[in-house]
């Protein structure tokens, strides 16, 4: 068993494999935020990160992504061919801390989970999970951003690699 710096226990849990991603670019027009929907250039951009996505081997257990429309979007496109599981989760909107962000992590108990979601709070879970406090990593639309941790607490887990769009290759880490 380990103990993370807030207290929270891992019981000799196996890393977590947690793919982060940005939705991609949206539209303003909407009369809400949750409303804003991908901009052609955002299908674009997902659709490239998706065909970059399926020629490795990776493959989620699960994607959760926020309620917000450009998220349930970005997801439908991401998963085209994977056809995993989908869960539409609460806690991933732009504005929700990273407090309830663990949280729901709790819930997990799989190895490999994707989360499509918004800034600021995916940038600032990379800096928190990585120890670095003020840094932040600004994942731009239809960024996406390899962690692996065996508990998400403060600086318990390791960026892998961050890739942006257009040039998935290259590891901006």
């Amino acid at each position: 068993m380990t103990a993370s710096s807030d207290n929270r226990i891992s019981v000799n849990r196996p890393y977590v494999e947690l793919l982060l991603m940005r939705h991609g670019s949206a539209s303003w027009e909407a009369a809400s935020d949750d409303e804003r929907e991908l901009t052609p250039r955002g299908v674009a951009e997902v659709e490239m990160a998706e065909q970059w996505l399926a020629q490795s081997a990776w493959r989620p257990e699960q994607i959760w992504h926020s309620p917000y429309r450009r998220a349930r979007q970005t997801t439908e496109i991401i998963n085209k061919n994977w056809r995993c599981a989908c869960r539409e989760v609460a806690e991933i909107t732009p504005d929700n801390s990273i407090a309830e962000l663990e949280t729901a992590l709790d819930d997990f108990a799989g190895e490999r989970l994707m989360i499509v979601s918004h800034n600021p709070l995916l940038s600032r879970a990379i800096s928190h999970w990585q120890g670095e406090g003020q840094r932040y990593w600004d994942l731009q639309p239809a960024s996406i951003a390899m962690i692996r941790a065996e508990v998400f607490a403060a600086g318990c887990g390791e960026l892998q690699w961050l890739r942006h769009y257009p040039d998935y290759q290259q590891n901006n880490r």
